[in-house]
């Protein structure tokens, strides 16, 4: 992408407070994109050819602009610094200078993020135990471990391939380089070769504290070790750059070094399992492995996880987002790992104990030996102990209860919590749950400590134990103390595995091109952890996914050559498996969306094997006002024998990215939460020819007309997408991914016009956010210089806000402020048909994503000047998807109430 000399302005933004983001939250379904957060007075320039550090801060030294150095990035696709400027400099003056030094190419804000999109429910499970315990249960070793045979990764293993000769650089929170399966050692000769942390600023990669990265880094290249898995690619080499905190958090002028750090290092591949808030291929980190990928070097990234900042369509993040970069998918793996503690039970007090495992909740059990009593005896049951227990309920002290999970949904809304008061009620102090599934779950049942031990069993265990107690037989169950007894690994299968995972998160990006690229296996995934916390874990998360392609890459190279990204992409697209579409409730006879799962499952063999080479991953057919009427692609047969092809198409899901129409009802159309709404409507594509003869070493063009689907409400925003299906005489059955926008991007409002929850004139207190009436007076201290940004306004001054929510990103948004009667001569600008004083501070903002920021008026501006006395009005101008940044009608406006302002000195 070529970069311009331009200033991209703060993006700073006081956090989502009380009732605006609560109002918001609960609008989106309780999901909310958070605001990366500027850091104050913190930017990042890039520097024209030929310039060095020095210079540039000699230059601002002659300027008289303090500024404190924080990386010199000074590399071989990116030449520039990161700097804080003093409290006391004004930034959006001393930005505008720096922009117009010669030597400057461009400046960004640097944001603050929280990166790492694992699932809080994998996050909060406890590590496990380094040792092999006697009841080890092993995953087998390359043949049978599932994400591996559910790539294809096992038939490269057995050919030998191991990515041998291929290093791979993983951008994450570093790696535990000394964990046996990761080598035992860090430099030349180890398995970890290169790195260097970001973080102290040192050369030691370690994983001090997190081990997302350990995890990460054995997904691809753990070797042999007591549960039997390897990663997926263990003859690569790794370079560990440690660019997350302990807290997952990470500015992105960490991320652009150390992405360009692994390629000077000379790393083959580059993964990033961690997703920052920006749907825009313009975002700095996006830029930066961009270019990358142009030299040669495949970038793979997670798409992020939509329970943690994701709503629906649209969400991805940076760099997945990213023209070239691969962004990955999750899919639900065939089985489900798990570490369970081993304990035994007998039947009317028989001697031979048999074997079962439970996983430990809080408080743990101690030792026991306890008789089994259910609170039902029936496994369907469906609110087990959600009520008071009966009065003939008998004492419970001196038994281990039985419980079903109580399955939550929208007609039973009964807890753990519930369960734990009704029976304790009764005395309980020992209960075990038994799941609803093969799964289990860690039961927290610390508040209110009423129990003195809790655990769960997978619902095979709980419908044994059931059905003989329902015979008349007595079960005791005999449990050593949790901190001496033995693990083991048990790996039921999941019925719902190949299945992409609901809380996956979706593309499109905002320029509407193809996001995921393609999915692997991330859900419920065991690999290493930090030694420090037992050195194994099982997580989920498009954090797991990701490596396990880069690992296919690594694989696909050793195989097939060092090729181009693209083809590389091209090659593992047009193999991948399309899934099935899931809505967490129901499997649908339909393939799941293209922006949903992009090509679908990779199979790395069969893309290693292929003799046919398609010239594109997949296929953006845009909006309706882009559309694009003839798209082509080239079908390449490198085989020695000529092969004939038979072009069709495949159907996929079509979702709809609103609740609302915004044609009907603008104000509450919104992006909508996971499922979205489908339709049973989908494009038809026409094709230049349906049989495409291609002889040996010779390509073919197709030319592909698509019709997008008729008869869907444009209002809310409809995607479709499908499969273009290529199958050979040779025995090759490809397939080509599309996508696009059935309406009109460039009419969807961006903002929420005026009311009382999303977009108001506001005020504060230290309690929340309010409305404030129109008119009101704001009596406010006189600035008297640049603000301390590091420090929100006091509470307990009533400042006006502008409380304005976006509905969709825009790329780029002006919050501006409009004289209606002032007092002392002020100079006004006329910007977009509309005379303003000058804009807020940290505005105007570029490629900002969909979210509720508060922003406070102290009365100073971006350019340092403070507003006079009087009457005014804010008014925020976004700018719509496509829209032309000249006119003024390819904007979204919202005016706030006017209100008053004064000054107390």
């Amino acid at each position: 992408m070529a970069l311009s000399r331009l200033l991209f302005p703060l993006f700073g933004l006081l956090s989502l407070l009380s009732c605006a983001g609560a109002a918001a939250d609960a609008q989106n379904g309780g999901v909310q994109q958070p605001e990366a957060p500027h850091l104050p007075q913190t930017f990042m320039v890039e520097f024209s050819e030929n310039e060095d550090i020095e210079a540039f801060y000699r230059a601002l030294a002659a300027a008289n602009v303090r500024a404190v150095p924080r990386l010199n990035m000074t590399y071989t696709l990116f030449k520039g610094t990161s700097f804080r400027l003093g409290d006391s400099v004004d930034a959006s003056t001393a930005l505008a200078n720096i922009a117009e030094l010669p030597m400057v190419k461009k400046v960004w804000p640097v944001t603050l993020s929280q990166a790492l999109p694992v699932t809080p429910e994998a996050k909060a499970g406890e590590p496990l135990s380094a040792a092999p315990p006697a009841l080890l249960k092993r995953q087998s070793s390359n043949g049978t471990y599932s994400p591996h045979v559910m790539t294809q990764v096992d038939k490269l293993r057995a050919k030998g391939i191991t990515g041998k000769g291929i290093h791979v650089g993983v951008v994450d929170t570093g790696i535990d380089y000394k964990h046996p399966a990761l080598g035992g050692c860090f430099g030349p000769g180890c398995l970890v070769t290169t790195g260097y942390d970001f973080v102290d600023g040192d050369a030691d990669p370690m994983d001090p504290c997190e081990g997302h990265g350990t995890h990460v880094a054995g997904i691809i290249a753990a070797q042999p070790n007591p549960w039997g898995f390897t990663g997926a690619a263990p003859g690569v080499t790794l370079g560990a750059y440690r660019a997350n905190s302990c807290a997952g958090t990470v500015p992105d002028d960490r991320l652009v070094a150390a992405f360009n750090r692994a390629f000077d290092d000379g790393c083959d591949i580059i993964n990033f399992s961690g997703v920052l808030p920006w749907s825009w291929s313009e975002h700095p980190t996006s830029v930066a492995v961009q270019r990358i990928v142009d030299k040669g070097v495949p970038c793979v990234a997670a798409m992020g996880n939509m329970n943690e900042a994701n709503t629906g369509l649209f969400t991805a993040g940076s760099p997945a987002v990213g023209r070239g970069v691969a962004g990955i998918a999750n899919v639900i793996n065939t089985e489900t790992p798990a570490f369970l503690t081993a304990a035994t039970y007998s039947v009317d007090g028989q001697t031979d104990a048999k074997p079962f495992g439970w996983r430990a909740g809080n408080p743990a059990f101690p030792a026991l030996d306890l008789p089994v009593f259910a609170i039902s005896n029936s496994s369907q049951v469906t609110n087990d102990a959600c009520l008071p227990l009966p009065s003939d309920t008998p004492d419970l002290s001196n038994v281990l209860v039985l419980v079903r999970e109580s399955p939550r949904s929208a007609a039973n809304s009964c807890t753990d919590r519930d369960q734990v008061s009704n029976l304790a009620d009764r005395g309980a102090k020992y209960v075990m749950w038994y799941s609803t599934t093969v799964n289990t779950k860690k039961i927290d049942a610390s508040f209110p400590a009423r129990l003195q031990g809790v655990g769960m069993v997978p619902s095979t265990v709980g419908e044994e134990w059931l059905g003989l107690l329902n015979g008349g037989h007595r079960v005791t169950a005999h449990i050593a103390n949790t901190s001496s007894a033995m693990q083991f690994l048990y790996s039921p299968k999941n019925p719902l595995g190949g299945l992409v995972a609901p809380h996956s998160a979706w593309g499109l990006n905002w320029e509407l091109e193809v996001k995921p690229q393609f999915a692997a296996p991330g859900e419920n995934i065991l690999s290493t952890y930090l030694l420090s916390k037992g050195g194994y874990t099982v997580l989920s998360g498009t954090s797991m996914a990701s490596p396990m392609v880069s690992a296919a890459y690594a694989l696909l190279m050793q195989a097939r050559g060092k090729l181009d990204p693209a083809t590389l992409q091209s090659l593992l697209s047009a193999t991948a498996k399309p899934t099935l579409w899931f809505d967490e409730t129901k499997t649908y006879n339909v393939l799941a969306p293209v922006a949903q799962q992009g090509a679908g499952l990779i199979q790395v063999d069969a893309a290693a094997s292929a003799t046919t080479i398609l010239s594109v991953s997949n296929l953006a057919f845009n909006d309706t006002d882009h559309l694009v009427r003839n798209a082509t692609f080239s079908i390449k047969n490198t085989g020695s024998q000529e092969v004939t092809y038979q072009l069709g198409h495949v159907k996929a899901t079509t979702v709809y990215s609103s609740t609302e129409s915004f044609l009907t009802n603008p104000v509450g159309f919104r992006l909508g939460a996971f499922p979205p709404a489908t339709a049973d409507n989908w494009a038809t594509l026409g094709f230049s020819a349906s049989t495409v003869r291609v002889p040996a070493g010779g390509s073919a063009t197709v030319i592909v007309t698509p019709t997008p689907p008729a008869g869907l409400d444009a209002g809310r925003l409809p995607v479709y997408g499908g499969y273009i299906s290529i199958n050979g005489s040779n025995g090759e059955a490809l397939s080509l991914p599309y996508a696009g926008v059935a309406a009109s991007m460039r009419s969807v409002p961006v903002l929420y016009q005026p009311d009382d929850i999303m977009t108001f004139l506001g005020t504060w207190d230290e309690f929340g956010i309010y409305p404030a009436p129109a008119n009101t007076t704001f009596t406010i201290p006189r600035p008297t210089g640049p603000p301390n940004q590091d420090m929100e306004p006091p509470r307990e001054i009533a400042f006006p806000l502008a409380v304005v929510t976006r509905k969709i990103g825009s790329a780029l948004t002006r919050l501006d402020l409009i004289p209606l009667e002032v007092a002392a001569p002020v100079n006004t600008s006329v910007v977009l048909g509309v005379e303003i004083v000058g804009s807020l501070e940290r505005y105007p903002i570029q490629y900002y994503p969909d979210g509720s920021p508060d922003n406070v008026f102290t009365g100073l501006l971006a350019d340092g000047r403070v507003v006079p006395e009087g009457r005014y009005q804010f008014i925020m101008r976004a700018l719509k998807v496509f829209g032309n940044r000249e006119k003024v009608e390819d904007y979204d406006v919202v005016k706030l109430p006017p209100f008053i302002l004064k000054y107390s000195s």
